[in-house]
C-alpha cells in the first residue's frame, strides 16, 4: 500500500508542481515543496512579509509524503510489534486522530503483508481536518477497499468531532495519535488541547474497551521547542485502569551539543529504543530527502481490567 501511495504522490508532483501556478501561498511561494515546508516548520526562514504557511495545499500533501511517509510508518510498525496482543485480533478497528497520508495504516498493511499481523478484516476510520489537502491521497487509498477492508475519512476539527464521537457507539482496539499533539498546540493552544484531552479521556474511560491500544507517536520535544510532548502524560493521568510504556529512538539529527542523541523520554534514564533504523529503501524517493532513521517520541497505552 505505501509504496503505491508513493508513486502515485511521486507522480503528481512532476505534473503538478513544476510551477505551481494554483499554490495556495499566491506571490509566496517559493516553486519548491520543500522550501513551504521549511517555512512551517521555521517561520523565521520564509520571505519577508509573507503571512504563515500551513499545511493547506494538495501540491506540498504529495511531496510531504514522499519525504515523511517512510519514517513515519517505520515509527509505527516498531510501536506495533510492542502491542503484542494485537498481533493474533481477528478483527482490527483503527481511530486515527490526524490521519493524513495514513502512515499507520501503511504500517498494519505492511505488518500483515509481512506475517506479523493476522487479522481477517480492519475497519479504518481516519480523522483530519484539512479535506482540499489529503483528499487526492485518500481517494488512492480508499481504492484499496474490498469487503475485508473498509476505509472511512472524516474531515473535521478534532476538538468538535471527538464529540460525536463519544455520543457513538463504535469501538476501535486501536487508538492512534499521528504528530497531533505538536500540532494541536501550535494551532489550538494549551486550553484547547486540554479540552480535547478530557473530553477523549471521558470517552475512552467510558466506552473504550479492555484490551484496547492507544499510540502517541510525535516529535520528541517539549511545547517550549515546537513540540506537545507534555500533552501525552497529561492524557494519561486522566485514563482509568490503563498501563503505559514511554520511550523515544536516538535522533541522528540532533543538533543539541547536551542531547546529542536526541532529548530523553522514557522509563529509564535515556527510554531509549534499541534501533531507529528506517524500514524502507529509499533510493527511489532520494530526492524529497527523506530521513533514513526514526527519531519520534513515543507513549504506548492499553485498557486493562480492574487496574
Amino acid at each position: 500500500m505505501l509504496q503505491t501511495i508513493l508513486s502515485k504522490c511521486d507522480e503528481r508532483y512532476d505534473v503538478n508542481c513544476t510551477q505551481c501556478v494554483d499554490c495556495s501561498y499566491g506571490e509566496y511561494c517559493p516553486h519548491d515543496c520543500e522550501k513551504c515546508l521549511d517555512y512551517i516548520h521555521n517561520p523565521g526562514h520564509a520571505p519577508e512579509g509573507a503571512p504563515e504557511r500551513k499545511y493547506d495545499c494538495a501540491h506540498m500533501a504529495d511531496f510531504y509524503t514522499c519525504k515523511y511517509a517512510c519514517r513515519y510508518t517505520s515509527e509505527i510498525i516498531y510501536a506495533l510489534r510492542r502491542f503484542r496482543d494485537l498481533i493474533n485480533k481477528e478483527h482490527i478497528k483503527v481511530l486515527s486522530f490526524g490521519c493524513g497520508p495514513c502512515t499507520d495504516l501503511f504500517a498494519i498493511d505492511y505488518l500483515k503483508r509481512n506475517g506479523e499481523m493476522h487479522y481477517q478484516s480492519i475497519e479504518y476510520r481516519g480523522i483530519d481536518y484539512s479535506k482540499e489537502v489529503w483528499q487526492r491521497i485518500h481517494r488512492d487509498i480508499k481504492s484499496f477497499e474490498n469487503d475485508d477492508c473498509r476505509i472511512h475519512f472524516f474531515y473535521a476539527d478534532m476538538c468538535e468531532i471527538i464529540h460525536e464521537i463519544s455520543q457513538g457507539t463504535w469501538t476501535p482496539n486501536l487508538i492512534v495519535f499521528q504528530y497531533v499533539f505538536s500540532d494541536m498546540h501550535k494551532h489550538t493552544g494549551s486550553t484547547g488541547t486540554m479540552d480535547f484531552i478530557n473530553t477523549f479521556s471521558q470517552y475512552y474511560n467510558e466506552k473504550v474497551r479492555i484490551n484496547t491500544y492507544t499510540l502517541l507517536n510525535d516529535v520528541n520535544l517539549g511545547t517550549g521547542y515546537g513540540g506537545g510532548r507534555e500533552y501525552f502524560d497529561r492524557l494519561y493521568s486522566k485514563l482509568e485502569s490503563s498501563t503505559v510504556r514511554r520511550g523515544r529512538f536516538c535522533n541522528d539529527n540532533s543538533r543539541s551539543p547536551y542531547y546529542p542523541r536526541g532529548y530523553t523520554y522514557g522509563e529509564d534514564s535515556e527510554g531509549e529504543f534499541p534501533d531507529n533504523s528506517n524500514l524502507f529503501d529509499l533510493r527511489r524517493w532520494r530526492r524529497y530527502s527523506p530521513f533514513n532513521t526514526c527519531a519520534s517520541a513515543q507513549m504506548l497505552i492499553k485498557k486493562e481490567a480492574g487496574i
